[in-house]
Protein backbone atom coordinates (compact mmCIF):
# COMPACT_ATOMS: atom_id res chain seq x y z
CA UNK A 1 0.00 0.00 0.00
CA UNK A 2 2.79 2.44 0.89
CA UNK A 3 4.57 1.76 -2.16
CA UNK A 4 1.50 2.74 -4.26
CA UNK A 5 1.01 5.92 -2.22
CA UNK A 6 4.65 6.24 -2.88
CA UNK A 7 4.01 5.91 -7.03
CA UNK A 8 1.17 8.58 -6.64
CA UNK A 9 2.67 11.30 -4.88
CA UNK A 10 6.18 11.03 -7.20
CA UNK A 11 3.61 10.97 -10.57
CA UNK A 12 1.78 14.16 -8.73
CA UNK A 13 5.06 16.09 -7.57
CA UNK A 14 6.81 14.97 -11.71
CA UNK A 15 3.32 16.24 -12.85
CA UNK A 16 3.37 19.34 -10.62
CA UNK A 17 6.90 20.22 -12.13
CA UNK A 18 6.31 19.46 -15.86
CA UNK A 19 2.83 22.07 -15.54
CA UNK A 20 6.06 24.39 -15.58
CA UNK A 21 8.13 22.96 -18.30
CA UNK A 22 7.99 24.87 -21.85
CA UNK A 23 10.74 22.59 -23.50
CA UNK A 24 10.99 18.87 -23.58
CA UNK A 25 14.66 19.13 -22.42
CA UNK A 26 13.24 20.49 -19.21
CA UNK A 27 10.74 18.01 -18.80
CA UNK A 28 13.50 15.48 -19.11
CA UNK A 29 15.59 17.11 -16.52
CA UNK A 30 12.77 17.29 -14.40
CA UNK A 31 11.84 13.47 -14.63
CA UNK A 32 12.34 10.68 -12.47
CA UNK A 33 12.52 6.76 -12.40
CA UNK A 34 9.45 5.20 -12.30
CA UNK A 35 8.15 1.45 -13.86
CA UNK A 36 11.55 0.23 -15.44
CA UNK A 37 12.99 3.64 -16.80
CA UNK A 38 15.64 5.70 -15.45
CA UNK A 39 13.45 8.88 -16.82
CA UNK A 40 9.47 8.89 -17.13
CA UNK A 41 8.24 11.96 -18.86
CA UNK A 42 4.81 12.71 -18.06
CA UNK A 43 3.62 15.71 -20.67
CA UNK A 44 0.61 17.90 -20.12
CA UNK A 45 -1.93 17.42 -22.38
CA UNK A 46 -2.51 21.63 -22.51
CA UNK A 47 0.90 21.94 -22.91
CA UNK A 48 3.22 22.63 -26.07
CA UNK A 49 6.65 21.33 -25.60
CA UNK A 50 9.56 23.47 -27.52
CA UNK A 51 12.77 21.35 -28.86
CA UNK A 52 13.90 17.90 -28.98
CA UNK A 53 16.35 15.96 -26.49
CA UNK A 54 18.67 13.34 -26.97
CA UNK A 55 18.55 10.22 -25.41
CA UNK A 56 22.10 8.29 -25.20
CA UNK A 57 22.59 7.35 -21.03
CA UNK A 58 18.98 6.90 -19.92
CA UNK A 59 16.25 4.65 -20.74
CA UNK A 60 13.39 6.79 -21.03
CA UNK A 61 9.77 6.87 -21.51
CA UNK A 62 7.79 9.96 -22.78
CA UNK A 63 3.73 9.67 -21.85
CA UNK A 64 2.50 12.27 -24.11
CA UNK A 65 -1.15 12.48 -23.01
CA UNK A 66 -2.21 14.27 -26.05
CA UNK A 67 0.66 17.16 -25.50
CA UNK A 68 2.07 18.55 -28.62
CA UNK A 69 6.25 18.53 -29.10
CA UNK A 70 7.02 21.06 -31.26
CA UNK A 71 10.54 20.72 -32.91
CA UNK A 72 10.55 24.25 -33.56
CA UNK A 73 13.03 23.40 -36.59
CA UNK A 74 15.65 21.90 -34.72
CA UNK A 75 17.28 18.45 -34.65
CA UNK A 76 14.43 16.48 -33.11
CA UNK A 77 14.33 13.33 -30.31
CA UNK A 78 16.66 10.85 -31.03
CA UNK A 79 18.47 7.51 -28.95
CA UNK A 80 21.77 6.27 -29.32
CA UNK A 81 23.63 3.37 -27.47
CA UNK A 82 26.14 1.49 -28.38
CA UNK A 83 26.74 -2.15 -28.30
CA UNK A 84 27.02 -2.32 -24.38
CA UNK A 85 24.55 -0.02 -23.14
CA UNK A 86 20.28 -1.15 -23.01
CA UNK A 87 18.80 2.27 -23.58
CA UNK A 88 15.06 2.14 -24.84
CA UNK A 89 13.30 5.66 -25.74
CA UNK A 90 9.30 4.53 -25.72
CA UNK A 91 6.89 7.04 -27.05
CA UNK A 92 3.39 7.53 -26.61
CA UNK A 93 0.36 9.70 -27.31
CA UNK A 94 1.72 12.55 -28.22
CA UNK A 95 2.12 15.02 -31.66
CA UNK A 96 5.58 15.80 -32.72
CA UNK A 97 6.29 18.11 -35.47
CA UNK A 98 8.51 21.05 -37.83
CA UNK A 99 11.93 18.82 -37.33
CA UNK A 100 14.48 19.83 -39.47
CA UNK A 101 15.84 16.48 -39.88
CA UNK A 102 13.83 14.24 -38.18
CA UNK A 103 10.80 13.63 -35.52
CA UNK A 104 12.39 10.87 -34.29
CA UNK A 105 15.63 9.23 -34.49
CA UNK A 106 16.99 6.04 -33.14
CA UNK A 107 20.96 5.22 -34.15
CA UNK A 108 23.66 2.68 -32.69
CA UNK A 109 21.81 -0.48 -30.52
CA UNK A 110 19.23 2.12 -29.50
CA UNK A 111 15.61 0.45 -28.96
CA UNK A 112 11.98 1.51 -28.60
CA UNK A 113 8.27 2.06 -29.26
CA UNK A 114 6.33 4.63 -30.72
CA UNK A 115 2.83 4.06 -29.63
CA UNK A 116 -0.13 6.39 -30.51
CA UNK A 117 1.65 9.27 -31.99
CA UNK A 118 1.16 11.87 -34.43
CA UNK A 119 4.76 12.88 -36.58
CA UNK A 120 3.77 15.46 -38.69
CA UNK A 121 6.24 17.66 -41.17
CA UNK A 122 9.52 17.16 -40.40
CA UNK A 123 12.17 15.99 -43.10
CA UNK A 124 12.05 12.50 -42.01
CA UNK A 125 9.07 11.28 -39.51
CA UNK A 126 11.53 8.95 -38.17
CA UNK A 127 15.07 7.60 -38.70
CA UNK A 128 16.78 4.33 -38.14
CA UNK A 129 20.51 3.65 -38.21
CA UNK A 130 22.30 1.20 -37.70
CA UNK A 131 21.54 -1.94 -35.57
CA UNK A 132 18.34 0.19 -33.77
CA UNK A 133 15.53 -2.32 -33.35
CA UNK A 134 11.80 -0.25 -33.34
CA UNK A 135 8.15 -1.03 -33.13
CA UNK A 136 5.41 1.43 -34.45
CA UNK A 137 2.01 1.26 -33.45
CA UNK A 138 -1.26 3.13 -34.37
CA UNK A 139 0.53 6.22 -35.69
CA UNK A 140 -0.10 8.83 -38.31
CA UNK A 141 3.31 10.03 -40.48
CA UNK A 142 2.13 12.99 -42.30
CA UNK A 143 3.30 15.83 -44.56
CA UNK A 144 7.13 14.91 -43.77
CA UNK A 145 9.16 16.35 -46.77
CA UNK A 146 11.45 13.42 -47.85
CA UNK A 147 9.82 10.24 -46.48
CA UNK A 148 7.84 9.47 -43.32
CA UNK A 149 10.33 6.80 -42.14
CA UNK A 150 13.95 6.75 -43.87
CA UNK A 151 16.21 3.20 -42.79
CA UNK A 152 19.54 3.88 -43.38
CA UNK A 153 22.14 1.08 -43.09
CA UNK A 154 20.92 -2.66 -43.88
CA UNK A 155 20.89 -3.36 -40.02
CA UNK A 156 17.47 -1.34 -38.12
CA UNK A 157 14.65 -3.83 -37.45
CA UNK A 158 11.54 -1.99 -37.92
CA UNK A 159 8.22 -3.81 -37.25
CA UNK A 160 4.80 -1.53 -37.63
CA UNK A 161 1.30 -1.93 -37.44
CA UNK A 162 -1.99 -0.32 -37.71
CA UNK A 163 -0.42 3.00 -38.73
CA UNK A 164 -0.95 5.45 -41.34
CA UNK A 165 1.21 7.48 -43.55
CA UNK A 166 0.32 10.33 -46.59
CA UNK A 167 1.37 13.62 -47.84
CA UNK A 168 4.78 12.50 -47.22
CA UNK A 169 7.21 13.95 -50.14
CA UNK A 170 9.05 10.74 -52.02
CA UNK A 171 7.39 7.86 -50.24
CA UNK A 172 5.84 7.04 -46.86
CA UNK A 173 8.87 4.97 -46.05
CA UNK A 174 12.46 3.92 -48.52
CA UNK A 175 15.41 1.98 -47.65
CA UNK A 176 18.37 4.33 -47.92
CA UNK A 177 21.40 2.06 -47.18
CA UNK A 178 24.15 4.53 -48.72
Amino acid sequence: MIRYLNQGITKFIMLLSLVFSNTLQEAYNNAGPMNGYQKYIILNQNTTYLGGVGIFEESTYIDGNGAVINLDNGLGIWAYCDSTSNIILDISRCTIINGSEYGISFSGFASGQIINCNIINSNYGLKLFDNSDVIIKNCNLINNETYGIGIFSTSPNLLISYSNAWGNGDNYMENCPG
